[in-house]
């Protein structure tokens, strides 16, 4: 068998092989990049979409498209600001302050104090020698039923049988009805039938009204 001098790595079928498979592999990662681009792009759309239905509805506030930087692009050189120029300060002019002249305080006048008067004291009046207080007289009360016998006709005998039977004065005989005069006079004994023919409740009447005319006119002078 006659060696050629090539390695089996070195045929053309391995290489032809090998070439294939580079190739496959490549097409392989430009599919998933472009996946992935493409996913990418649509996140972003969908992150878009999601911001400014935030900012639709308030919850979020609305900052504007901002442009992306280029990278490409060169950077703009920010010129130097030129140094704020310091004013010095105006002078203060001092305005000459007038002199106080102090007016002279006016003598303060002291009136002269009045001294109350204390008011003359009274010489105490003489006392009184004490006096005895004079009792009054003590009157005798009347005896019970002793303005009936001012009654014609009606004496003491029969007053104080008219106090037994509970009337012990004019102003309760002249209150007594005939019926119950009546009933006293039959009580009265022998002087019975004086009541009615003296008339002693009428005569009572008079009195107990204070009529001492009309008493009078009647039945004569007390």
């Amino acid at each position: 068998m006659q060696d050629s001098g090539t390695t089996p790595l070195q045929s053309p079928g391995f290489l032809g092989a090998l070439t294939t498979v580079h190739f496959v592999i490549i097409a392989l990662l430009a599919v998933l990049v472009i996946i992935g681009i493409g996913y990418g792009m649509k996140l972003a759309r969908e992150r878009r979409s999601a911001t400014r239905e935030l900012e639709d509805a308030g919850h979020l506030e609305r900052t504007g498209d901002v442009p992306a930087a280029d990278p490409d692009r060169p950077a703009e050189t920010i010129a130097p600001s030129e140094p704020a120029r310091v004013e010095p300060p105006a002078p203060t002019l001092i305005e000459p302050v007038a002199p106080v002249v102090e007016e002279p305080a006016a003598p303060v006048v002291q009136e002269p104090t009045a001294i109350p008067m204390e008011p003359p004291v009274a010489a105490p009046a003489p006392a009184r020698a004490p006096f005895a207080e004079t009792a009054a007289p003590v009157v005798p009360a009347a005896p019970v039923g002793s303005d009936l016998t001012r009654l014609k006709g009606l004496g003491p005998k029969v007053a104080a049988m008219l106090v037994e039977q509970g009337i012990p004065d004019i102003a309760t005989l002249a209150r007594l009805q005939p019926a119950e005069a009546d009933d006293v006079a039959s009580r009265l004994g022998t002087f019975a039938p004086r009541m009615a023919k003296d008339r002693w409740v009428e005569q009572a009447r008079y009195l107990a009204a204070g009529d001492i005319a009309g008493f009078e006119a009647v039945f004569g002078k007390l």
